[in-house]
């Protein structure tokens, strides 16, 4: 499909919005075809097209909703309604984040709608952010030895704050994976993007009725094998708390947890989203997947044997990514009477350890 075909978000470039930015070049992709020519989130996710836009000598990250898909569905206007709802969700939930100060957050520095034609399809919602220097995919292929260490310590410590953050307001992320911790200011600082699949507590959200509304492959296996606990807020938080543990693994082995533990499993105890044929639930599985897990670990700790925070790292690890999600979080907070989801500890740790490990990089 060419690019006069789809919708108008695929035709911004050199339009100036009534704001004042003009929209200067496509992100990733081939103005002339449309085809992806390389990858960068600054915060762009599924459903969108992205451009660089400038005002005042000022370059940001513009985020145009495509509404290409709704126009080719059964139903075009519940189509379009479900995708707008998403948007006006999204930025609602961007605005309290901006008005809450969430400074380890990316958040919108405007938002509107633009249309270049007279046609539903011409419109084009779109949302504008700071623009990143690229996500932690990237920016850790630049970075080795201990240097590689402290970074990516820091990188960890932001996104916990961040995920404080929203969690503090009753939001979660369901979607935090590398492409989405974004790098700023030449790595000083790293910010969590992307809450196109957030839910916030109290108020409606389009992916509220969903078990788990990010990305499958980052998933925790208590939904990778079916279990729904019914506690939605409390599924929602566990979940945040194993992707950002599986940030750690990431970081050291380059994959995410959820994709080193199926990699340990053969055919019949995969699940079936993954190719396997495990049918029995999620429980009945679980101290196999322990047994599983109990080997990352000793790689992990393995890989970071000549680290002075090893011993911490895989501790945090392991709290964070346990596969029984009912022991999943820091012990402390779980054995009391407050929050047993609070990140608190971990931001603190995290804070250290960066620390520790940036005073050992010379």
């Amino acid at each position: 499909m060419g690019i006069e075909e789809r919708a108008g978000a695929w035709r911004l470039l050199g339009q100036t919005l009534e704001s004042g930015w003009v929209i200067l070049e496509p992100v990733g992709w081939d103005p002339r075809s449309g085809d992806s020519i390389d990858h960068y989130n600054g915060t762009g996710g599924n459903f969108s097209v992205p451009y660089v836009v400038e005002k005042n000598g000022r370059r940001a990250f513009l985020k145009a909703i495509d509404l290409t898909r709704a126009m080719t569905a059964v139903d075009v206007l519940a189509e379009l309604q479900m995708i707008s709802a998403a948007h006006t969700f999204e930025a609602s939930v961007l605005k309290i984040c901006a008005d809450s100060s969430m400074d380890r957050v990316v958040v919108a520095i405007d938002s509107g709608q633009i249309s270049v034609g007279p046609n539903l399809q011409d419109k084009a919602p779109y949302l504008i952010f700071e623009l990143a220097d690229g996500d932690v995919r990237r920016r850790i292929q630049k970075k080795s030895g201990k240097v590689r260490l402290a970074w990516w310590l820091r990188a960890m410590h932001h996104a916990t704050v961040g995920l404080s953050q929203l969690h503090k307001r009753g939001i979660t992320h369901q979607d935090l994976k590398p492409s989405n911790l974004l790098s700023f200011g030449g790595d000083e600082v790293f910010k969590v993007s992307d809450l196109g699949r957030c839910t916030w507590e109290g108020h409606p959200s389009p992916h509220e009725l969903l078990p788990f509304a990010g990305d499958q492959k980052y998933a925790p296996p208590e939904i990778l094998y079916g279990y729904i606990n019914p506690q939605a807020q409390d599924r929602r938080l566990r979940c945040d708390l194993w992707m950002l543990g599986s940030m750690i693994f990431f970081f050291v082995r380059g994959f995410g947890t959820t994709q080193l533990l199926l990699n340990e499993l053969q055919v019949p105890q995969k699940p079936v989203l993954f190719g396997g044929a495990w049918n029995g639930g999620y429980r009945p599985i679980v101290p196999l997947l322990q047994t599983c897990f109990s080997k990352l670990l000793l790689d992990l700790e393995f890989d970071l044997r000549d680290s002075p925070v090893s011993r911490e790292l895989v501790k945090a690890a392991s709290e964070l990514c346990n596969p029984d999600h009912e022991l999943r979080g820091h012990p402390l907070m779980r054995a009391g009477s407050r929050n047993s989801h609070s990140l608190e500890r971990y931001v603190s740790l995290f804070d250290r350890l960066s620390k520790v490990a940036a005073q050992n990089r010379s």
